[in-house]
This record gives C-alpha cells, structure tokens and sequence, in this order.
C-alpha cells in the first residue's frame, strides 16, 4: 500500500489524534523545550564518534540521577535474571543507561534526519516475513516490546510501508508535537491508547500494518498473570482478541542501537503460530515468550525502568518498594 492514500485510508482518518504546531507552543515556558530542540538538531549534525563519546558520559550521569527509577531497573534485573551475579547485574544496569543516553541523543535522526538518513542510519532485519503476508493479502502486526530503540524502527518501517500505533500523548506539547511530527512525517498515523482496538482493527483492514505495544503492565483488568522470564506477569490479553478480530498475522520484533555498525536494528521473525489459540494464558504465554526472543538479542536495551511485576495475583507481596507520595 502507498504512503498516500485516499480519504477513507491514513491521514485522513478522523479518529487518528492530531498535535498541531500553535502559537501557545512558544509560550516562555517552553522555551527550554525548544533550546533542547535545537540541541537535539546540532547533534545530529555532529560526527558520530563525538555523539557516541557523549553517550558513555551522559550515560553515567543519568544512571548516577535516576533514583527511584534506577532501583526499578535493578529489581527487574534481578528477578528477570536471577542466574547472573551482582557484578554482572552491575555491567548490565550500566550497559542500559548507556544505551539509553545513545538512544536519547540519537533523537535528533527522528525529527531532523533527512529520508536518506533513515535509510542509512535503521535497517529492517527479517523483512522477508512481512512482504510475504503483504503479497498474501494477510494483514499484519507488528508486535513492538518497549525497547530503547522502539521508535527507531517505527519510523523506518512507517518510511518504508503504511502503517499506524497507539500512543499516550506526552505532558509537554513542544515535545509531543515534534515527537507526533516525526512518527507520522511519511505514513503513519497514530492514535490514543484509550480509544481502544476499533480503530486498529479499521486500519487492518484497510491494508495498513499495526505497530502493537502490549507488554506494559497496565492492571489485572484485561490481563492473565503468565511468566515472564519466570516471574508472573499480569499480560494484556488484548492482542489475541485483536489477531482473532481483524484475522490478521503476528509478526514479532525488536529494535536495537547496533554500536558496532553505528546503526539501529528491527529484527522482524516469522509469524506467531497457531495464534491465537482461544486459551488467554497459552497465547498470552506465546506472546511473552516472543519478546523475551527480542530481549535475547540485546538485553541490555529493553525498557527496564517499566514496573513490569507492578501488578500481583491476589495474595502476593509486592516486588517493587512502594512509592512515596
């Protein structure tokens, strides 16, 4: 399918939230906003060696400031892998914040970077996959962990074929403008998590591949508590139901920054199989083993500051020490 559809297709689509440019958008209090716009610009523009030295430096500095958000990451660690020792745990904590400065300071590539850029800088693995269930007429998911590198691979893949996600709009409206302008800048559209599945499963039909983010813990409603790299995850049920809906294919993926070829990776595998199943906890179990294959390919680069065990079958403790209010 074209990037440019007609108007019953993408852009078009009314249901599809919008974050125009206004003139409130360059109120005094946002300027700070647009100054980190224009850094994120200059880096962009630097030589890559020098953004990557940056990384290990503001990598240290964010993991000595994160606080709260650095003990999540350390839990997580330690449940998820209980094998590895303290000082392995410690590499890896350290691999993450490194990983997520790189990541942070690459954000100039996804709101300034040329389409040539997109091109060169992400590259689509497994590709193969898709363009099979295209041919077919199958429509296609993309089931999309929060990795560190999520949105490099959305927006390659928008580049490259029509497709749409949720989001949850962010706080600061400069940021969700330019982060809006960026997810959408070739075909995508993107709508709000809390409209539900309808317009997803409209948008499948219509021949537009979904790019689904159902690994938050978001509650016990909706969800069954299956394991997740051992420990019981309270798992969204929602992306079975949406596969049975719209009929379509699965498609598991990952995105990561590649520091050996300076280049970020989306590695797409085949298809779910027999999926869904009609058993919530079988394909909720299929469906976290598929991203647990993702974090395999660079551990270090999953979102690990989400409370993923947040959320306790009736009767357990909880793992994360609670919030101060």
């Amino acid at each position: 399918m074209s990037a440019v559809d007609d108007e019953t297709g993408r852009r078009e689509d009314a249901g599809a939230y919008q974050a125009p440019l206004t003139a409130a958008h360059f109120a005094p209090r946002y300027w700070g906003s647009w100054l980190l716009l224009g850094l994120a610009w200059v880096l962009q523009e630097l030589p890559r060696p020098a953004v990557r030295g940056l990384a290990g430096g503001l990598g240290r500095l964010i993991r000595r400031l994160a606080g709260r958000s650095r003990a999540v990451v350390e839990r997580n660690l330690e449940l998820c892998f209980p094998a590895m020792t303290a000082a392995e745990r410690a590499q890896r904590l350290e691999a993450y914040y490194r990983y997520q400065a790189q990541t942070a300071l690459d954000y100039g590539l996804l709101w300034f970077g040329k389409p040539g850029q997109h091109a060169a800088r992400i590259r689509i693995e497994g590709l193969e996959h898709y363009e099979r269930l295209c041919s077919g007429g199958t429509p296609v998911i993309i089931l999309a962990p929060h990795s560190l590198g999520l949105d490099y691979g959305g927006v390659r893949m928008s580049q490259m074929f029509d497709g749409v996600s949720f989001a949850k709009p962010m706080k600061n409206p400069v940021l969700e403008w330019i982060n809006h302008r960026s997810r959408t800048r070739y075909s995508g559209d993107i709508f709000a998590r809390d409209q539900g599945l309808r317009p997803a499963i409209r948008q499948l039909k219509r021949g537009r591949f979904f790019y689904y983010l159902p690994d938050e813990d978001l509650g016990a409603e909706g969800a069954v508590f299956v394991d997740f790299f051992g420990v019981q995850k309270a798992t969204l049920t929602a992306l079975a139901r949406l596969a049975r809906m719209s009929k379509a294919a699965v498609l598991p993926s990952f995105a990561w920054y590649d520091a050996a070829a300076d280049q970020y990776v989306m590695r797409l595998w085949p298809p779910l199989e027999d999926y869904p199943s009609g058993d919530d906890a079988v394909d909720a179990r299929q469906m976290n083993a598929a991203i647990e294959r993702g974090i395999e390919q660079a551990p270090a680069q999953y979102l690990w500051s989400m409370r993923l065990f947040r959320t306790r079958p009736e009767g357990e403790p909880r793992l994360y020490p609670a919030r101060e209010r």
